[in-house]
């Protein structure tokens, strides 16, 4: 009877051994940060769709008049995701970049017909995060964002680029010149914004006949082009009314991209989270 119980305890110990071996702990933390990721989708979700061109289009050579355009996920192609993870004691370096097909959808007039053109692309999508390991274990082993960057999303040889976004909000007390979109900040050092607040933004790019827009809440706004100043471009832009994390995409496409369909897809956007607050 001795002796079958020292042989169940040294069998266990035994399975114990090389359960520890087959699963160490810094795996099991990045399988808990990278599920964090994956299910988070105020932070991590990319879902929009920008990017390059991939099939060329032979319909027209230019445009006359563009009525419609618009973006979608091309479905009969998969997303792909990678996800970086560096674990450096109780804190987590991550990096994620996301490549997603999609289709340009143009309407326009060509010599008095209407003319539909598609552009297909695949755009590349990268964020970058800290996490710390400070909460209770049974939350992802502990594990919660820290710090995050903006999103930048573009295409593998893209000409145009944004150079910097400034932001002007007068009942916020708002006025932020945002020159990299890679830089880390705290999550608690998001922008915020007051609800209902008109903002006055500015793009600045390196493109002088280009096209720029504002993204929220599935909107799109439109921006001029400044008057003297090349490559500059002005909106502006209401806040949300209702309290939350939001996100703002800023995003430039070259002037071939919606009227030449010879000239293939050429866009940079900036996404960044906000916070509206009382």
């Amino acid at each position: 009877m001795k002796r079958s119980v020292i042989l169940s305890i040294s069998l266990i110990l035994l399975v114990a051994f090389f359960a520890g071996c087959s699963v160490s702990p810094t795996n099991s933390d990045k399988s808990a940060i990278e599920d964090l990721v994956l299910t988070d989708s105020t932070w991590f979700n990319a879902d929009s769709h920008y990017g390059q061109e991939t099939l060329p289009t032979t319909l027209m050579t230019q445009f006359d008049q563009v009525f419609l355009w618009y973006r979608t996920l091309d479905t009969t192609q998969s997303i792909s995701r990678d996800i970086s993870i560096n674990v450096v004691g109780d804190s987590a370096f991550v990096t994620v970049v996301g490549h997603l097909p999609g289709i340009l959808h143009i309407y326009g007039n060509l010599n008095g017909d209407t003319v539909i053109v598609e552009k297909h692309f695949t755009d590349i999508w990268t964020r970058s995060a800290i996490f710390k390991k400070d909460t209770v274990s049974t939350y992802h082993r502990g594990w919660r964002l820290y710090a995050i960057s903006g999103t930048e999303i573009t295409t593998d040889n893209n000409n145009v680029q944004i150079d910097s976004v400034r932001i002007t909000l007068q009942n916020t007390g708002l006025d932020t010149l945002i020159t990299d979109v890679t830089n880390l900040v705290k999550k608690e050092d998001i922008i915020k914004v007051r609800p209902g607040d008109q903002a006055n933004i500015t793009i600045y790019t390196n493109e002088p006949d280009a096209f720029a827009f504002l993204h929220s809440h599935m909107w799109r706004w439109r921006f001029q082009k400044d008057s003297t100043i090349t490559g500059v471009y002005h909106g502006t832009w209401t806040t949300p009314h209702n309290l939350g994390v939001y996100r703002v995409g800023f995003d430039v496409l070259s002037n071939g991209t919606l009227t030449d369909d010879s000239i293939p897809y050429d866009a940079n956007l900036w996404g960044f989270h906000y916070l509206v607050t009382p």
